[in-house]
């Protein structure tokens, strides 16, 4: 398991390690940052989630769907159950349709929490929301039409009548866009907020780092899925409490706890970093 995410790579140094005094596993740097940051991640939690209320209240209705689908899920196929609960995971596992200025101040901030960096809470959201303005609308219009495109293509699929055989290679196939998408939004905005790079190069960046990366990927989205959505199926109070408190922070920083090591590996010595 040491090797799935980087989280619990025994060989990987954190910053400001002394010399003369063994590397700490990345997990317990994690908790460490955590625990020091804490009640910074319940400010950026609490902000993040104030200037995604529109985004948070389509989640929500498109979750709606979702279990409006139940019945049909109960008797359908595996095929079937596998393409929803792909759709489920698409909105609760890693932030996609949000505000999406508002997701680069906000990864910004944990980014560097992530880098044990200092960073304004008010001041450096505020700043990288407005400098990042335009590429992450352009990316929060994308991440629309792909929900659209996933909704129509679960209608189409619920009421095709096509040879079960077809059916299924499509569900495989709209299952893995979906994981690829997925694991592709770990990466865009980090990218946004690091680099100087074009709409096309952090997407094909991302896509790239999507397939490089897959099975860690994997391994992540299903550590924030069980954060963010687990709760909601097993203590559904608890979970609409945490999740505007610090459910969201807590995803953004094991993500980006997870991502940055990486773009420093393929990336950092490569294109210049932003100032």
């Amino acid at each position: 398991m040491s090797g799935i995410f980087n989280f619990f790579d025994y060989n990987s140094p954190g910053p400001g390690v002394p010399k003369d005094e063994p590397a700490k596993p990345r997990i317990i740097v994690f908790i460490q940052i955590y625990l020091r940051k804490f009640w910074n991640l319940v400010k950026v939690n609490a902000l993040f989630f104030f200037f995604n209320i529109p985004a948070l209240v389509l989640v929500i209705f498109s979750f709606v769907i979702f279990l409006g689908f139940q019945g049909n899920l109960a008797q359908g196929t595996f095929m079937r159950s596998m393409i929803f609960l792909s759709f489920s995971s698409f909105f609760m596992s890693v932030p996609v349709i949000t505000s999406g200025p508002a997701q680069a101040g906000f990864t910004y901030i944990l980014r560097n929490y992530s880098m044990q960096k200092h960073a304004f809470i008010w001041s450096d959201f505020i700043e990288y929301t407005k400098n990042n303005f335009k590429q992450a609308i352009l990316i929060s219009a994308i991440d629309i039409f792909a929900l659209l495109f996933v909704f129509v293509d679960i209608y189409l699929y619920t009421i095709s009548s096509m040879n079960g055989f077809f059916i299924s290679i499509f569900a495989y196939f709209i299952s893995l866009l979906l994981i690829i998408f997925l694991m592709m939004h770990l990466y865009i905005y980090p990218m946004l907020v690091t680099f100087k790079l074009s709409l096309k190069q952090i997407y094909k960046n991302a896509f790239l780092l999507a397939l490089l990366k897959f099975l860690p990927n994997i391994g992540i989205l299903f550590v924030c899925f069980v954060i963010s959505a687990m709760p909601f199926f097993i203590i559904p109070a608890a979970a609409i409490i945490l999740f505007p408190i610090i459910t969201l922070s807590t995803v953004g920083l094991i993500t980006n706890f997870y991502v940055y090591p990486i773009l420093e590996k393929f990336m950092i010595k490569v294109v210049s970093k932003k100032t």
